[in-house]
Parts: structure tokens; C-alpha cells; sequence
């Protein structure tokens, strides 16, 4: 039986590159999810053109609520494969055969992007501790894939909201194999998702103490 890959793109007023994003994707994934984290343009009616597979939210929860509501339906749906992907217009398509491959030839369980660079400080400090804790030295990429035996193990993507790292340092915990890939990136146009450089250096920061406070 082949394996079904499934995208998980969590999406805030992203209506500038969801509409290409969702057009390149579907590619070389089986189906595709998009969580509108209750945007207010037209990321909702584009993604739904695009027939994706559509979750929104009322009210604004955050990215890490939004892969952990994405790989909940995934999982349900029969996934084999999931697969993180952001919304923005940065991340390569094609990169997805590289980074789902190893999980496909079924000796990985999980496989983290790296990428050329990282934009602030605070991603330098997570990728040092995450380097000395599990041996990875990008774990805020924001593509990543795992099997889905290795997700249902888990139970949840994130509780604590870690900027999708926590299923990640999990499945560590658990002894599954884990694989970095290395990919190309695009410059993201329009605002960043963790908005200006002091606020999104103290988001990551904060991540980085909750992690550290549950996994040492």
C-alpha cells in the first residue's frame, strides 16, 4: 500500500502567497490542510479554490495550535506522512521529496529541515541547546515531516507552545530516528509572522525556557 502524504500549512492573512504555495504543494503531496488561523483578507477563499482541506479558527491561536489542529485531521484522515509547511512563499516545494523521502524508504521517523540561515540571535541560542540536547542544529525550521506512528505515539503536536519544536524534542525522548535534510529558502515578502525583530527574539527566547523547563 503506498503512503499518504499529507501537508499541514498553518496560514495568518497569507493571501499574497497561499494562492502559489497551495498551487506548487499539491505536487507531491496526497492531500493538503490548511488552518486559517482566523484571518481577515482572503487566505480562507483562496485556500478553499485551491481544494485544500480547510480548518478555521474564530478567534487567532497561534501557530503551534495550528499544526496541532492540522496533524490531529491528518492523522484522521489516514495520513502516513505528515508534513509542516508554512504559508509565506519562503520554503521550496520541490524540497518536499527530499525531506519525506527518507521516511518513505522506512528507515527515518522523522525528518527536520536545515536551513542556508537564520534571521535572528535567539535561533542561534534554540539551535545550540537543541545541537547539544538531540543532535539537531535547525529545530525552528518550519518544514519538517514525521511518520504518523511516531505523531500518534505523542498524542498532540504541542502543548506548550514552543514554535513547533515540542513533537520534535518528544519523539527524541521516545528513540525515534531522526534525519536533518538540508533546503533552500526564498525571501518572505510582507511582514514576518512573529512580527519586529525585539517581539519575535522574545517569543523564540521564551520558547527555548519551555522547552529547556520540560526537557532539561
Amino acid at each position: 500500500m503506498s503512503e499518504k502524504v499529507t501537508v499541514v500549512i498553518p496560514a495568518f492573512n497569507e493571501e499574497n502567497s497561499i494562492d502559489t504555495v497551495l498551487k506548487n504543494v499539491k505536487i507531491y503531496v496526497d492531500e493538503i490542510i490548511v488552518i486559517d488561523d482566523a484571518s481577515t483578507d482572503k487566505t480562507y477563499e483562496i485556500a478553499k479554490q485551491n481544494s485544500a482541506i480547510v480548518i478555521r479558527h474564530d478567534k487567532n491561536q497561534g501557530y503551534d495550535k495550528c499544526l496541532d489542529d492540522g496533524f490531529k485531521e491528518a492523522a484522521k484522515r489516514k495520513a502516513s506522512i505528515i508534513l509542516s509547511f508554512d504559508a509565506d512563499g519562503q520554503h521550496i516545494p520541490e524540497d518536499i521529496l527530499n525531506i519525506i523521502a527518507p521516511i518513505k524508504n522506512g528507515k527515518i521517523d522523522v525528518v527536520v529541515g536545515i536551513r542556508p540561515y537564520k534571521q535572528r540571535i535567539s535561533e542561534m541560542f534554540f539551535s545550540y541547546y537543541a545541537k547539544k540536547k538531540i543532535g539537531i542544529q535547525d529545530p525552528l525550521c518550519g518544514i519538517k515531516a514525521y511518520s504518523v506512528e511516531a505523531y500518534k505515539t505523542i498524542g498532540y503536536f504541542d502543548q506548550i507552545n514552543s514554535i513547533g519544536t515540542e513533537l520534535l524534542f518528544n519523539c527524541f525522548k521516545y528513540g525515534y530516528q531522526i534525519q536533518e535534510v538540508h533546503i533552500n529558502m526564498n525571501k518572505r515578502e510582507g511582514t514576518p509572522r512573529f512580527g519586529s525583530i525585539i517581539k519575535a527574539n522574545l517569543k523564540i527566547f521564551y520558547a527555548l525556557l519551555k522547552i529547556y523547563h520540560k526537557f532539561g
